[in-house]
């Protein structure tokens, strides 16, 4: 007797038209575009974050792209870091920054120097991150390096692992005008992790160059004596600014 076949029940049958489904078009490109794609959203969005969500939820292949080591890399932190405040609590926003960091990316080294050095008080893990950004050439992480150096050099000279290790750079920042739009983004930046100020008496301490002359602005720029003269001269600005 001829055995008829069986009718699968419901549940078989869903399975079974779920394997059948194609292939999208998403599904067919190589891991590595879809990296890409995922990589230029996030280095060219004005909110990286609330993009990045959305995309991590549409499927699987974003959600594993996002995980990989050249999107953290470039994601566009110093866009929309209120959106990862926002979105995140402290102990997530140190995981993502951290993360971000170790990736290589340099506004996220940038925003770890700054937590570490104003938030925690621990000014050498601060500078270590500091030297991870500026090596990308941060210019605001070397702004900060030369003001860090400063403040060493005056406030604790001897200490180990301080202002020797450090040296101000007097390469950059040839342009004063371009020291006080560097000295307002970190200090905007530091406005952001933490509401303490860092002045600790400096500003009442001035010890100004014997050259009158010195620091007197002219008609297109400020002019100093030497390079030393035009840092500390900044040192002060930005404590004042704090």
């Amino acid at each position: 007797m001829e055995h008829l076949p069986k009718v699968r029940n419901g549940a078989v049958a869903k399975r079974m038209k779920k394997k059948a489904k194609k292939p999208t078009l998403l599904n067919m490109l190589p891991e590595d575009a879809i990296v890409e794609i995922v990589s230029q959203l996030v280095s060219s969005s004005s909110k990286p974050f609330a993009d990045l969500y959305s995309l991590k939820s549409s499927c699987k292949a974003f959600f594993e792209a996002s995980k990989d080591k050249m999107v953290k890399q470039r994601i566009a932190l110093e866009r929309d870091i209120f959106g990862l405040t926002w979105m995140a609590t402290d102990d997530e926003c140190m995981r993502v920054l951290k993360s971000c960091g170790d990736a290589g990316n340099a506004e996220a080294n940038f925003m770890l120097a700054l937590i570490n050095i104003f938030k925690k008080g621990d000014i050498k893990r601060g500078a270590e991150f500091l030297k991870k950004a500026s090596s990308s050439d941060h210019k605001a992480a070397l702004y900060m390096l030369n003001i860090l150096c400063v403040r060493l050099q005056k406030h604790n000279p001897f200490a180990e692992g301080n202002s020797h290790t450090l040296k101000v750079d007097q390469r950059i920042f040839d342009d004063y005008d371009q020291l006080k739009w560097y000295r307002e983004k970190v200090l905007n930046a530091i406005r952001l992790v933490t509401w303490n100020n860092w002045q600790d008496n400096a500003v009442a301490n001035v010890r100004q160059c014997n050259n009158s002359n010195c620091g007197i602005r002219g008609w297109d720029c400020r002019c100093f004596c030497s390079k030393d003269c035009e840092w500390n001269h900044e040192y002060y600005e930005f404590c004042k600014a704090t």
